[in-house]
């Protein structure tokens, strides 16, 4: 997919969408931001051209252009997404050109997968997904909506993440392991049993260590 693209979320994450978006094709490539002291500015060479969702929406009418948001918390972006899609913002999926996708994988609506990903065959991602630089999915995996795989995050086959979770930096999950919605597993786990929904594990082998 190519064509005007809207990036909400002036940030460091943002930037590294629209390096992605870039690479995949997209243009031009605007920033918008809740922030107004950001109105006018550049990052990564694109202009922060709307403040707010009703100048975002007008400038996405206006180019019939599409949006990812690029917000890194899970909970918000997934917010900020549903605002936009009821008054009809269309995301946009952006996948990078060095990020290897098998032909039978699914990547759903609004997801970022970024520089050297890789995705196994009969895996399905979710919509608004965060694939981060140079995580992996093996075959069968199941990854629900708005969840965040961090870089370097490594799936073993068949794993399942539940929608709105967040892996940390380097994590891994051995064959087999489903991990609950809206949890956090925290940089370096190693997972080797199930997690439940809504808490925060880390360690290795990572444990439970309190709730959400």
């Amino acid at each position: 997919m190519s064509g005007p693209l809207l990036v909400y979320g002036a940030s460091g994450h943002g930037k590294v969408v629209a390096e992605t978006a870039r690479a995949a094709g997209f243009s031009p490539i605007v920033f918008a931001d809740d922030s107004d002291g950001k109105r006018g500015t550049r990052l990564c060479g694109a202009e922060v051209a709307a403040i707010g969702r009703d100048e975002a929406l007008r400038w996405l009418a206006t180019h019939d252009g599409r949006v990812v948001v690029a917000i890194g918390h899970n909970q918000v972006r997934a917010r900020v997404l549903a605002e936009l899609m009821e008054a009809g913002a269309r995301p946009a999926t952006v996948v990078h050109p060095s990020a290897v996708i098998a032909p039978t994988a699914v990547i759903g609506s609004g997801t970022v997968v970024f520089a050297g990903v890789v995705v196994q065959p009969d895996a399905e991602v979710g919509a608004n997904v965060i694939l981060n630089t140079a995580c992996s999915v093996d075959h069968d995996g199941r990854i629900g909506d708005h969840a965040h795989l961090s870089p370097g995050v490594h799936l073993g086959g068949t794993v399942t993440v539940g929608a709105g979770t967040h892996l940390g930096v380097g994590c891994s999950v051995i064959q087999g392991i489903t991990v609950g919605h809206d949890s956090t597993v925290g940089a370096g786990s190693v997972v080797v049993r199930d997690l439940p929904d809504g808490i925060v594990a880390y360690g290795v082998p990572a444990r439970v260590r309190r709730q959400a």
